[in-house]
């Protein structure tokens, strides 16, 4: 064996990529196999503690850690861990040469039912002076039984800075759990707290998690509902508070803005805000004097209308702090909309924000429709070759007016920005390339992109659609449309997305059939080429089909073409 791997590092960075897997299934993402880690441990004796300190450092069942122990001390009815005698000295020496590893802790909220509460009251007692956990960095609590309190106490310790309490309302956690994180838990550097509850004014919850954040000084991240004016107010003198995503309902802006002066949040990078409205929400962003700003993450109320936004994006574009913007998201939470020309946005009102070069997430789920063509799509990809993701689907209620932008006017964006993994736009497939033998797009393959949401997209030839999408975006795994109760009222909707699945399916066949192609010709070239290099040539003339036939099948309607955008040829 190579002495290289008897060097604990470089054996713990190889067995956490044995660890975290992708499934078969292109669908599936990553997931522990903790069986290849087991066996690695016992494969020998420099694998050992490598293996155990992967194995081990993240915990969301105990079950992980009884089942260490003796078979006579535990058991499982249906899903349920408990005990069926008291833990002896020698349990307690098994129980903790694994616990030691442990570095994140998660009792998530299913614990209810599959954790016997003698679990808990047995851990609550271990030998005198033993920190059962001495490792813990990250402890994730949504276990608010009054019984398993004892034993969550003692895991707050020094070593803790990154805690989640997972409650949907007040309860145990709030009564004994809260108040002691300052004084046991100093060092606490990301805090989640009450992320889905809604506090009411004078709530005295609310003043108690105030309160308790307002004891934290080594913040760097924290998430939770509203909070109180003074809390607010700590928060944004902290040093080294980086990103914060709050709901502003409660706070009165007008004493924020005399309180903080020019002096609030010096380093937030995320601002994740929630609030009543979108001038509540700028409002609040005019108190961040960080010049490192690059999340900007709003969930508003209230509908804003076209010109609001592009006299948004223009003030956005003008500020020097916001020019290494790389994510805007910004969603309205009304499910419907009064449809009129104020609320259409166009690329004249999207033109400011193409001076946010680094901009690789753009989302906008608004109660607007869009009027964009592939002129536009066109200038968006010159502005932002970074884009990773980009949302004008409006998922809920799709665009309601005709789309412009057809499949030919993907090109650009998928050849100027490669990173490019999810785009949610409404088009107009009914619009299709003359079928060719040619490959479309000429030969421009993009391999990031992987999800599409297409809403109230129409479509005529699912067949055609696959061999084009194939050929330009082969990796697309998704394609979500007209899957919204607000869409499922619409003319056709059953129609089209059935049509879109067909879609869907028919890309895994021809982009399988395209990557077999491709393999053989680089052998039988010898070659050893990569993607093929794009070479730009004038876009291919477009055909619309505006009969929308019902197709029986999608072959029977092909049968008089020839090729399907050079599925079959390179």
């Amino acid at each position: 064996m190579h002495k290289c791997l008897t060097i604990d590092e470089i054996l713990t960075n190889i067995f956490q990529h044995a660890f975290m897997i992708s499934k078969p299934d292109p669908k599936s993402r990553k997931f522990r196999d903790r069986h290849t880690l087991a066996s690695l441990a016992i494969t020998c004796r420099y694998f050992l503690d490598p293996a155990l300190n992967v194995l081990y450092y993240e915990i969301n069942d105990l079950l992980w850690l009884i089942r260490c122990m003796p078979d006579d001390l535990w058991e499982v009815s249906g899903k349920q861990l408990s005990l069926k005698r008291t833990m002896k000295q020698s349990d307690w020496d098994i129980f903790l040469r694994y616990a030691h590893r442990v570095r994140s802790l998660e009792f998530a909220r299913h614990c209810i039912a599959t954790t016997h509460i003698n679990v808990y009251a047995a851990l609550a007692n271990p030998p005198v002076s033993t920190v059962i956990f001495p490792r813990l960095l990250h402890l994730r609590c949504g276990e608010y039984r009054p019984e398993a309190v004892r034993f969550l106490q003692l895991l707050l310790q020094p070593t803790v800075v990154h805690v989640d309490v997972d409650n949907l309302m007040p309860n145990a956690l709030t009564r004994f759990i809260l108040p002691l994180l300052p004084s046991r838990c100093p060092l606490i550097r990301q805090f989640m707290a009450f992320r889905n509850f809604l506090f009411q004014k004078g709530d005295p919850v609310l003043a108690e998690l105030s309160k308790v954040l307002c004891q934290l000084t080594e913040l760097e991240a924290l998430r939770c509902a509203e909070l109180t004016d003074d809390g607010v107010r700590h928060l944004s003198l902290l040093p080294r508070l980086k990103s914060l995503r709050v709901d502003l309902r409660l706070n009165s802006l007008d004493n924020l803005e005399s309180a903080l002066g020019r002096t609030g949040f010096p380093l937030l990078r995320e601002a994740l805000l929630s609030a009543p409205t979108m001038s509540h929400c700028l409002r609040f962003l005019r108190l961040i004097k960080s010049t490192s700003v690059d999340t900007i993450n709003l969930n508003v109320d209230d509908e804003t209308c076209a010109a609001d936004y592009k006299t948004i994006f223009t003030s956005w574009a003008a500020d020097p702090s916001y020019h290494n913007i790389s994510i805007i998201d910004i969603s309205e939470m009304r499910i419907w909309r009064d449809y009129d020309e104020k609320h259409i946005i166009d690329i004249t009102a999207l033109r400011p924000l193409f001076q946010l070069k680094r901009l690789t997430c753009l989302k906008l789920e608004t109660l607007c429709t869009y009027d964009l063509d592939n002129a536009a799509i066109k200038e968006i990809a010159a502005a932002w070759p970074l884009l990773e993701a980009l949302d004008f689907s409006i998922r809920e209620c799709g665009w309601e007016i005709p789309s412009k932008v057809t499949l030919q006017g993907l090109i650009p964006l998928l050849r100027d920005c490669p990173n490019l993994a999810l785009l949610g736009v409404v088009l107009d497939a009914t619009v299709l390339p003359d079928a060719s033998v040619r490959l479309p797009g000429a030969g421009v393959r993009n391999t990031s992109l992987d999800s599409l949401w297409l809403a109230d997209s129409k479509i005529t030839r699912p067949t055609m659609v696959a061999a084009f999408l194939s050929a330009v975006a082969p990796n697309i795994e998704q394609i979500v449309s007209w899957n919204t109760p607000l869409l499922s009222g619409r003319e056709g909707k059953d129609k089209y997305r059935k049509r879109w699945r067909e879609v869907e399916r028919l890309m895994r066949h021809f982009s399988t059939a395209r990557r077999q192609e491709r393999e053989w010709a680089l052998r039988v070239s010898g070659e050893g080429r990569g993607d093929i290099v794009p070479v730009i040539e004038e876009d291919e003339p477009a055909q619309a089909w505006d009969s929308e036939p019902e197709l029986p099948t999608d072959s029977e309607d092909d049968d008089d073409i020839e090729y399907c955008y050079g599925v079959g040829v390179l």
